[in-house]
């Protein structure tokens, strides 16, 4: 790479330093890390580590227990179910109610 095109992209580099803040507050934005991220998952077809992976508060025990009683209960019909399983309460399905989906 020659010094001209050094150049440019060190100057390329500030700009786009310089002005991604502004743009976010201008459009009334944040960044967004990967843990922010909302991943919607179907409680009906989801393996064990994708409901654990997705959502808050469901651990690998309790993403085997909802497995297990869909297994023995078919397919939820609401997100509501999911607290008939053991260990999951109304606070975890408020908590993810942007992430379940029941189809």
């Amino acid at each position: 790479m020659n010094k001209m095109s050094q150049m440019l992209v060190l100057v390329f580099s500030l700009l786009c330093a310089a002005f991604a803040p502004t743009t976010f507050a201008s459009e009334g934005l944040e960044p967004v890390s990967a843990e922010q991220l909302v991943v919607a998952v179907n409680i009906n077809t989801a393996s064990a580590d994708e409901l654990a992976e997705s959502l808050n508060g469901v651990g690998a025990k309790k993403a085997i227990a909802i497995i297990e009683y869909r297994e023995q209960f078919g397919p939820f019909k609401t997100a509501d179910e999911l607290t008939d399983v053991k260990g999951i309460g109304d606070a975890i399905v408020k908590r993810n109610a942007d992430r379940i989906v029941v189809e």
